[in-house]
């Protein structure tokens, strides 16, 4: 004989949300119960350089950039600057899709290269 349990929706939500409470309590009991007690320690990896030559002071990356073009590559920056930042998504995008070719055209010829 089969018994067919009939709730409105919202003893039906009731019941639900109490079980699924229930079932995170005793997932987080279980986790609590198995996780490691022991704390490991480990010392922070360095590159593989002594720990003098990481901690002494260096500009940081974008400084070093914004200098090199800045000084050396006048030209690009000043294609930067005037034409990449004009506000508009569609100058940008050309911008990069032109990168994007002449690097996907570089990878085309090593490989070429390599090949022969």
């Amino acid at each position: 004989m089969k018994t067919t349990l009939v709730l409105d929706p919202s003893s039906a939500l009731t019941i639900v949300v109490a079980l699924l409470g229930l079932s995170i309590l005793m997932v987080s009991l279980l986790y609590y119960a198995l996780k490691s007690r022991r704390v490991r320690v480990t010392n922070v990896y360095l590159s593989g350089e002594p720990e003098s030559v990481v901690s002494s002071v260096t500009p940081s990356i974008s400084s070093m950039y914004w200098g090199f073009m800045k000084r050396f590559a006048k030209s690009l920056y000043r294609v930067l600057v005037e034409g990449v930042h004009t506000g508009s998504l569609h100058d940008w995008y050309r911008f990069l899709s032109s990168w994007l070719a002449l690097l996907v055209l570089l990878a085309v010829i090593v490989l070429i290269a390599s090949i022969i």
